[in-house]
């Protein structure tokens, strides 16, 4: 049994495989999930489970390059560590706190008190967020660990299925309902890399995407596409009334990853979603390095035309030796005359050995044309990736360079666009081998320390020409600050406001050493941990000068300590929006011993 349990695992762990082991032998594996089940802490009649679904389906299903795994947006198993503590305890009755502005309301956690196997699991990360104009109704989503307990994943928890969650408050933030996931409509279930906003044709309504799967699939492996469910408040609770679904025209062979989704504010109906498409090349599914993707409606929704291309596959399919330039993690944002934008990373570059580049750049498509067609892409910015920089406690090997865009549609500045992104202060590769420390058993790696900083630049010519990248925070060290995951916001009247992480990398005296399990049975140690907050800054001006940095978060998060069962365990972004002077940003917090989706008001200046 132990054998057995151990070859199960080893089939789920996101790792970095060489296109070597590729060459040499192409078994069947089924496509990792977004988020996959903490299978070492679960007991042997779940495993036994578990194996049998992957069994029963794993040559019916498309198999994912072992080398291409890393690129999916989430990853693997990770230890089940132990209970949830919940010392949270109701904040003052306002939205905002008292005293001058700005000002940063009470931290609110969004998610119910979490709980351990059996009875749950332990995560509630990558948030996205969408409210009304006024701020006093509000949406919030997450990457959601209890789903795994659930069909078509799992067995054991009643509830509806999904790994993506959501909650919402009618009061300004202050209370949250956390409404579990989102209902199972057409056999759709949601898998995660949630993104929410509003619009529609009665700027009234609320849009989720999602990765998906079937509920007729057990095991839920294969990707259908990206979902859209469509709400509303009635009565005080959001109620989702239909879904959309969004597939990859050559399904299921080629696979959708990494999907956002922005929705006109004018009544239009107009809306567009972008995502990654891991094309089937060379004969193999899923054997692209990434094509950016983007699908339209101008209908509110009920229609959606695509997918139009806006940055075509950079694989290299003369050799098909696994070569490429990597495209991911996308952003699309609405101009005040119908312009659609979307940016996104383009690199690293991988070689036949798979090594990554440390180089890539952040680029932005446009169309003129309603999503239609659009533009030969834009360096907006070169940049150090942070690939091979995570946090020091993200409990994943890599990281994404995700930037995020958003459009001024009002104010001195309309039409200006906006693109915020990180990069590493100097090129980082990848992390050396070291000793495991006393009792730890495996491949050890070392700490990457090197910092990095957040930029925006900005357009005035729709995306042809770019301004000089404006640092958002004070210059940091060479080692030891990383900035990283910016979300940016324009309020009606042109107001800038981005929110970010910084993590503190340093030693502690609580901890001595951070030692996290990265997948695959390596694990990163070191003296310095991952300390982090949330900052917010804004600019007054168009974005030529930002505030000092706000801290939005009131306790600090150690990401070495914090207990997860998924991977990553702090997700790939953070959400954020903004409306009439105030500030609705979300993030995941391990304030608590475990990633809560957590919510701050922000109040800008008078109101």
């Amino acid at each position: 049994m132990a054998a057995k349990v151990h070859a199960i695992v080893s089939n789920i762990h996101d790792k970095e495989n060489t296109v070597k082991s590729i060459k040499s032998r192409w078994r069947p594996r089924t496509i990792i999930c977004i988020l996959t089940i903490a299978v070492l802490a679960l007991p042997a009649m779940f495993f036994s489970s578990f194996a049998s679904v992957r069994t029963a389906y794993a040559d019916s299903q498309p198999v994912f390059p072992d080398a291409h795994q890393d690129f999916l947006g989430g990853g693997s198993y990770a230890a089940l560590f132990g209970n949830n503590t919940d010392p949270l305890s109701p904040g003052p009755s306002s939205p905002t706190g008292t005293g001058r502005p700005p000002r940063v309301g009470p931290n609110v956690r969004v998610n119910d008190p979490q709980l351990p196997f059996p009875k749950g699991l332990l995560g509630r990360s990558e948030t996205t967020i969408a409210s009304t104009d006024d701020g006093q109704f509000l949406v919030a989503g997450w990457n959601d660990a209890r789903g795994f307990l659930r069909p078509p994943f799992g067995n054991t928890l009643p509830g509806t299925p999904g790994l993506s969650g959501y909650g919402f408050s009618t009061d300004g933030g202050l209370t949250w309902t956390d409404a579990g996931a989102p209902p199972v409509i057409n056999h759709i279930v949601t898998r995660g890399d949630p993104w929410l906003d509003r619009g529609g044709l009665d700027n009234a309504t609320f849009y989720y995407a999602n990765l998906a799967v079937d509920d007729r699939l057990p095991g839920g492996q294969v990707t259908l596409g990206v979902s859209v469910h469509m709400g509303h408040f009635n009565n005080g609770v959001l109620t989702w009334s239909d879904v959309r679904l969004l597939q990859a025209p050559n399904y299921p062979n080629d696979f959708y990853d990494k999907e956002s989704i922005t929705m006109a504010k004018d009544g239009s109906g107009a809306g567009y979603v972008s995502v990654t498409n891991f094309r089937q090349l060379c004969g193999i599914p899923a054997f692209g390095f990434g094509q950016i993707e983007v699908w339209r409606t101008h209908d509110g929704g009920n229609t959606w035309q695509g997918p139009a291309i806006a940055g075509p596959d950079l694989t290299n399919t003369s050799t098909c030796d696994g070569s490429g330039v990597l495209q991911q993690s996308s952003s699309v944002g609405i101009g005040p005359n119908g312009e659609v934008y979307v940016t996104w990373q383009l690199g690293p570059t991988f070689s036949p050995s798979g090594t990554p580049s440390t180089n890539a750049s952040i680029v932005v498509a446009r169309s003129l044309d309603g999503g239609v067609t659009f533009s030969t892409p834009v360096v907006v910015a070169n940049i150090n990736s942070m690939r091979q920089d995570p946090p020091v406690g993200y409990n994943r090997n890599r990281l994404n360079d995700h930037p995020r865009i958003a459009v001024a549609t009002s104010g001195p500045h309309k039409g200006r666009v906006y693109v915020v992104y990180y990069s590493a202060d100097s090129p980082v590769t990848a992390a050396p081998i070291v000793p495991c420390p006393a009792g730890v058993s495996g491949t050890c790696i070392g700490q990457n320390l090197v910092s990095s900083q957040v930029s925006v630049t900005f357009s005035d010519d729709r995306g042809a020409t770019w301004s000089t990248p404006t640092p958002l925070a004070p210059a940091v060290p060479a080692t030891g600050v990383k900035r990283f995951w910016p979300v940016v916001s324009v309020e009606p009247g042109g107001n800038v406001d981005v929110v970010y992480y910084e993590s503190q990398e340093q030693p502690t005296t609580s901890n001595p050493t951070c030692n996290v399990g990265v997948g695959g049975g390596v694990r990163r140690v070191g003296t310095a941990n991952s300390l982090v907050n949330t900052f917010w800054v804004q600019s007054l001006d168009g974005g030529s000068t930002f505030s000092a940095p706000l801290k939005v978060s009131t306790a600090t998060s150690n990401w070495c300590t914090t207990a997860t069962n998924i991977r990553p365990n702090f997700g790939d972004y953070i959400g954020s929006a903004s409306g009439g002077n105030h500030i609705f940003p979300t993030w995941a917090d391990g304030r608590n011993g475990v990633p809560d989706t957590f919510y701050a008001t922000i109040l800008a200046g008078k109101s």
